[in-house]
């Protein structure tokens, strides 16, 4: 299983208690997890958006129609989860297999939700998009309801920019926004003709649509706003039917290629699908889990493991209760052992991740260390010395 999307959202309550707001989130969750399991007319009698809850979401696990579904829910004083997984094959290919996690985390009256795909590829090709209809709806209803990612609101439809006011606070409210989470796509118009986008970078709508919750799509149909976007960032800028990338964390003194820039000229009919994969394959890489589901799961973990061990204490006969309890000892000896072997792996790559990204960003910068006083551009301590002395001697004569 590799990571294929990843997305994190932050419901804004506007004066809805996040309890009211975490119960329709989760409601919410469940009819998405639990449409793939009903029949054509159940289907056409749900309606869509984040609603009131009616108590219907109900932990366990269900299966039909090629889908499993797992749901789960823990409350712990003033936090709740809410974990909903489905797992599919693909529709168009069966060796590929997907597992879908949707988290909903309150605390006090904040719901973060985390939303991962992963899949199962039993042999080597192309992946396909994660981004299927219904996570896509999914995205949208929490999108609709007034998600934000990090400080900036998320939309599902591509923003225009016209005018120098709308091009000034876009590059000072969104643009160098610290505190913006996720990237920004901005299409340009062709300077023969406002309005217009190149074919082959595909419709900024449908990638506004597609991209939902994972970035934030903006487009400049007017040629005067992308000269005066240039003044602003000179090299950084995107003009006459160019596509642009900025990756969070902007700054003006980026070197150019760490935001990808997709000119007119190089379009072709990959470009679109391929501008919008690489912003999924990045929010994949990037995402972590809401704050808060680790130290939640192992609560419910332990409360069902309580369960478990007062079931077999119940047990009225002695030695089929040390058996069992024998037994349980030495699963969650093994669990531990496997646990800690996996956190090993998972240090290690951090490790080499870690050091990757640093290589990568020194040649993006072209910051270089300092050379040490033995290195080739240095010269040897002996042979510097040396030239040392001989000016040193030739100067009273000089």
């Amino acid at each position: 299983m590799f990571r294929a999307l990843g997305a994190r959202l932050t419901l804004d309550h506007k004066g809805v208690s996040g309890v009211a707001l975490f119960e329709a989130a989760a409601q919410r969750m469940w009819d998405w997890a639990m449409d793939g399991l009903k029949t054509a007319s159940e289907l056409a009698s749900v309606s869509d958006g984040l609603k009131t809850a009616s108590n219907l979401f109900e932990e366990g696990e269900f299966s039909g129609n090629g889908l499993a579904v797992s749901a789960l829910r823990c409350d712990n004083d003033d936090r709740s989860l809410c974990r909903v997984t489905v797992q599919r094959p693909d529709e168009w290919d069966p060796s590929i297999l997907w597992l879908t996690t949707v988290d909903a985390v309150r605390t006090g009256d904040v719901v973060d939700i985390g939303v991962s795909v992963e899949q199962d590829l039993r042999h080597l090709r192309v992946p396909p998009s994660p981004l299927a209809p219904p996570l896509v709806a999914l995205l949208h209803d929490f999108v609709t309801a007034g998600a934000t990612a990090g400080t900036q609101p998320l939309h599902a439809t591509a923003e225009a920019l016209v005018g120098s006011e709308q091009i000034d606070a876009f590059v000072q409210s969104c643009l160098l926004d610290p505190g913006r989470r996720l990237p920004i796509v901005l299409y340009s118009a062709l300077k023969e003709e406002d309005g217009v986008y190149p074919i082959n970078a595909g419709n900024p709508g449908l990638t506004a649509r597609e991209l939902c919750g994972l970035a934030h799509v903006f487009v400049m149909p007017r040629v005067e706003d992308s000269h005066r976007l240039t003044k602003r960032l000179g090299m950084l800028s995107v003009y006459d039917g160019a596509v642009r990338i900025y990756w969070p964390r902007f700054r003006l003194t980026d070197p150019p290629p760490r935001h990808p820039l997709h000119l007119r000229q190089r379009l072709n009919t990959a470009s679109g699908p391929a501008i919008i994969r690489r912003v999924v394959e990045a929010g994949a890489r990037s995402y972590r889990p809401p704050d808060g589901t680790a130290t939640l799961l192992a609560t419910r973990w332990r409360e069902h493991e309580e369960e478990h061990i007062a079931a077999i204490t119940a047990d009225p006969d002695p030695s089929r209760q040390a058996s069992l309890l024998r037994d349980e000892l030495l699963r969650v000896i093994d669990a531990k052992v496997a646990l800690e072997h996996e956190m090993e792996t998972l240090r290690h790559q951090l490790t080499r991740s870690t050091e990757r990204t640093d290589d990568l960003d020194s040649q993006l910068t072209g910051v270089r260390t300092m050379p040490g006083s033995a290195t080739e551009l240095s010269g040897k301590p002996a042979l510097r010395e040396a030239v040392e002395a001989d000016l040193g001697e030739a100067a009273p004569g000089a």
